[in-house]
């Protein structure tokens, strides 16, 4: 993924970042057609790569080529479990509690980007945990932050028996409420993700539902809006996307607070702006200068966990 060694709170400028006030509310709607229109005009035959459609790079980011470096404090804590969810494969984990706060903390838990993992969000490039310590010393409710790896799954059941978001919520979210060195509550849950987590959270969000989901923030959420145009990498066949798309779907976040930030320059903002338009009532919509990459994830974060923090408080 790329990387980038400024701090988080220093790049704001370089993306002119407009002032939250001036955030536009997307509402309406754009005619896009039901979860059941795009069933209907999809194949039930697997996609092999040969069949599908040409869609670039897309959510496909780099993968790091050296170990990146996660800032020492909050101190990050780690652990790993067999999830049957996954297949039986060895999954990690990781989580933050900020700095000089006690007791038991509500949580967000985080679905990470394609080609990252449970640890992408914590290092230099992201730092979220950066962002949570300046906006509880700020005197804001604090909370902890909570990531766990699902490799290139795409957080729905995939044809080699694993299933990213089954395994969240299922597995993760009780291993994390017994967890004694954590010590979270979840009950009410924050959700955050980018890119392919983008549509992750979403998606988790939609399995759950409101009240446990307390909020929902995403960075360029990875979707796909036409049935002949999504890369094999996310979904396995023309009859996977019809029962995963959320296109159709935004009625599940009737009752979710939903945060969706995305770059004017992010391939998926199209595709972004037609899914919003569809929510009522609508999510708040931020947009600005920015591409598909960490300089712009990382210079919405602020506004995201304020967002998060605020809603989780309630």
């Amino acid at each position: 993924m790329p990387t980038d060694d400024t701090s988080p709170f220093a790049d704001r400028s370089a993306t002119t970042r407009s002032p939250v006030s001036r955030r536009s509310l997307l509402a309406g709607v754009v005619g896009l057609s039901a979860l059941g229109g795009v069933a209907a005009c999809t194949s039930e035959e697997p996609l092999v790569p040969s069949q599908a459609a040409d869609v670039g790079g897309d959510d496909e980011l780099p993968t790091p080529t050296t170990p990146q470096e996660i800032p020492d404090e909050p101190d990050l804590i780690t652990g790993s479990f067999v999830s049957q969810k996954m297949a039986g494969r060895p999954t990690r984990w990781a989580a933050v509690r900020p700095k000089g706060v006690t007791g038991e903390l509500p949580v967000v838990i985080v679905a990470h980007a394609l080609n990252t993992n449970e640890r992408s969000i914590f290092t230099k490039g992201l730092n979220i945990q950066g962002v949570v310590q300046q906006y509880v010393d700020a005197g804001n409710p604090p909370f902890a932050v909570a990531s766990v790896d699902v490799g290139r799954n795409y957080f729905h059941a995939r044809t080699d028996g694993a299933d990213g978001a089954a395994m969240i919520i299922d597995e993760f979210i009780p291993l994390l409420d017994e967890n004694p060195e954590l010590n979270v509550r979840t009950d009410r849950i924050g959700l955050y993700g980018w890119s392919m987590g983008g549509y992750g959270a979403l998606r988790i969000g939609a399995l759950v539902g409101a009240p446990r989901i307390a909020a929902i923030a995403v960075s360029s959420p990875a979707m796909w809006a036409d049935p002949n145009n999504f890369p094999p990498r996310a979904f396995d066949s023309y009859a996977d996307y019809a029962a995963n798309s959320l296109f159709g779907q935004q009625h599940a976040f009737s009752k979710i607070p939903l945060m969706i930030s995305i770059g004017m320059a992010d391939q998926f903002y199209t595709y972004a702006r037609q899914w919003a338009a569809d929510l009522h009532p609508p999510a708040a919509f931020g947009t600005s200068a920015g591409g598909h990459t960490n300089r712009f994830w990382r210079s919405v974060l602020p506004e995201q966990v304020e967002f998060l923090g605020r809603n989780l408080a309630r």
